[in-house]
């Protein structure tokens, strides 16, 4: 059975297909602004007089991307706070009018198409259908901002978000080439977004005159809220521009620069897959993005990134060498910036923000950085939310785990994302790929590794005590050398905790059968992730069924429930029993629903039991 969520988009008019499916959302788009139904806000400055001749597959493909883009912000993707972090991918079918359908529907075109979005995205599927009848003045795409082009002499285009790695690549590029360069900026409907990238670029025309052109262009929607922020797309619609100018700079490249670690995004976690863990400036996204603008140009076209073998603290250092530590605190990087209600750039909480602390403090330009930008401190002040503390303990735990593991270790580890990798990199083999790519890994871990010896050196008052919850004293206490199934399992806990007393409130149930049914009901909530009594566990010669059994982790969930008539021995026994009948390899969790208190000494009750062997006791009222 196909749980994806289905999504039909009809664009520039396309008909409604016959015989869909009844769950499926049909959305229409259109850009066009006499439509009266128009909810697409697509403006890209003119490039003067030669707009006219941007070749009409061009046109259609900057209309592809803007429809695309707009479409992975109408479809949701599902609930953040899943037990899991879980993926959701979608179905995502359009229907849209073009002006070259022959060329748009060949296979090699849609095939390279797809590949790179699914790749890109974590989707499901994707498809595409084009029919004739759109056609617009040549113009009509772009507003009334000129935009002029001076192709003579060397140039590049590069993208620019106005964050910290595309600025340091900037400069980069200024230091060390005498370049005009091309700076894309995708400029969304907050101001805040819009003001960083033009204080930047106002700074580095006056660093480098007559070197900078900045090309910034508005796509969203137009009336409503996006259901989705993931955008994964965004650099699908980034890209597809960046190419468009570059054609009429007759260039064959531009330019995406996102230090390695970000781009590769490894896997923190063994179930943040799919939609979940982003491929924007991956080097197979890039690679398949390059192989399907080469059919739409006819001739080899590259996205490069330069910085891929570079670390975060690394960014921080080039900014420093080029004179750029002065823009440092400008430049934002937060994925939450829509979010926030005071006058910090930042949240501190992402984990774009604490990537970019802990790399700050790795360079030692933590002082330059941290100049007011962030409304939260998780170093120092509690961590409130659950997903925060789970982004800031996997992302250390990586970084702890790169440093310390060896390169076959890795590789052996590592084996299937790596095969997505090898084949996209710089490298004379794959062995050499897998050697550069463990290199920038293990560089990045002894960088995190620095910057908390930092923080904790400078943050840590011995004359206080640290706050509880925050990441220092998550530090202090290693709560990142916890495994997987422990991890998980106190998140289930600490939901269970709030779920069950509220569930029973009004009346207690009246069997363990009923308390299952409705922690069987909160785990649905949350994900699939969790099975009920299946499927079973064999052990030794005989077959267990657990209450609830994970399915990405080795975690079962015991229940038990001590009504009036029972007493905490019965439980004791019952636990005792559940010990010794799973393997080591499961960890458990004992959910104890104790209404009546019978249980007296909760922490003795626990350690009994949690000394013994891999378990959490958690016992609820």
């Amino acid at each position: 059975m196909n749980t994806h969520a289905r999504n039909v988009f009809l664009c520039n008019g396309a008909s409604q297909p016959k015989n869909i499916a009844v769950d499926t959302k049909v959305f229409s788009l259109s850009y066009l602004k006499n439509d009266p139904d128009r909810n697409v806000n697509l403006l890209l400055p003119k490039f003067v007089d030669q707009v006219y001749h941007l070749p009409t597959k061009i046109l259609d493909l900057l209309e592809i991307a803007a429809y695309v883009f707009a479409a992975d912000r109408l479809a949701h993707r599902g609930p953040r706070e899943a037990v899991e972090y879980h993926a959701w991918p979608r179905s995502m079918n359009f229907f849209i009018r073009v002006r070259e359908p022959k060329f748009w529907n060949q296979k090699q075109v849609k095939n390279k198409l797809i590949e790179a979005l699914v790749f890109m995205t974590g989707d499901h599927e994707y498809s595409f259908e084009f029919f004739s009848g759109h056609s617009t003045p040549p113009v009509s795409l772009f507003d009334s901002e000129e935009f002029a082009i001076a192709p003579e002499g060397p140039a590049s285009v590069v993208l620019f978000s106005g964050g910290l790695d595309s600025l340091s690549g900037v400069l980069e590029r200024l230091q060390t080439t005498n370049e005009v360069l091309y700076l894309i900026s995708h400029s969304s409907r907050q101001p805040s977004t819009k003001r960083t990238q033009n204080k930047l670029v106002d700074a580095l025309k006056k660093m480098y005159k007559g070197r900078i052109n900045h090309y910034s262009f508005e796509c969203g929607l137009t009336h409503e809220r996006a259901a989705e922020e993931t955008q994964r797309t965004r650099a699908f619609l980034f890209g597809t521009i960046a190419f468009a100018l570059a054609h009429r700079l007759s260039l064959n490249a531009t330019f995406a620069y996102e230090n390695g670690v970000t781009s590769l995004n490894l896997l923190r976690r063994q179930d943040l897959i799919n939609a979940k863990a982003s491929r924007t400036t991956h080097p197979k996204t890039h690679y398949l993005m390059s192989q399907f603008l080469s059919e739409v140009e006819g001739s080899t076209i590259e996205i490069l990134n330069p910085f891929w073998d570079k670390t975060k603290a690394d960014i921080f250092t080039l900014l420093n060498k080029n004179k750029g530590e002065n823009l440092i605190g400008s430049a934002v990087s937060c994925s939450k910036t829509f979010q926030l209600l005071e006058s910090a750039t930042h949240c501190g909480c992402c984990f774009q923000c604490i990537d970019r602390r802990l790399a700050a403090y790795a360079a030692g330009l933590q002082d330059v950085d941290n100049v007011g930008i962030y409304s939260s401190n998780i170093f120092i002040d509690s961590i409130g939310s659950l997903e925060t503390k789970t982004t800031a303990l996997d992302y250390i735990r990586q970084a702890i785990d790169f440093a310390k593991t060896t390169e076959d270790a890795f590789s052996i580890a590592r084996l299937s994302e790596l095969a997505d990798i090898t084949d996209y990199v710089k490298a004379n083999n794959e062995q050499d790929a897998v050697s550069a790519i463990w290199q920038l890994c293990r560089k990045h871990g002894n960088h995190v590794v620095l910057a908390l010896k930092e923080i904790r050196n400078q943050l840590d008052d011995l004359k206080y005590k640290v706050k509880d919850g925050s990441l220092l004293q998550l530090i202090n206490d290693r709560e990142y050398l916890k495994d997987d199934p422990l991890r998980l399992a106190e998140k289930i806990a600490e939901m269970l905790a709030k779920g069950i007393p509220i569930a029973f409130q009004s009346a207690r149930p009246n069997k363990e059968t009923e308390l299952n049914d409705q922690i069987d009901a909160l785990l649905g909530a949350h994900g699939d992730d969790f099975k009920r009594e299946y499927p079973s566990t064999q052990f030794a010669l005989s077959t267990i069924i657990p209450d609830h059994e994970a399915t990405n982790v080795d975690l079962i969930i015991e229940t038990k429930y001590i009504r009036k008539k029972a007493t905490p021995s019965k439980v004791s026994e019952g636990i005792a029993a559940d010990i010794t009948k799973y393997p080591q390899n499961k960890f458990i969790l004992f959910v104890i629903y104790d209404p009546d208190r019978a249980i007296s000494k909760d922490e003795k009750f626990k350690q009994d039991f949690e000394n013994k062997r891999p378990c959490l006791i958690s016992i609820i009222r």
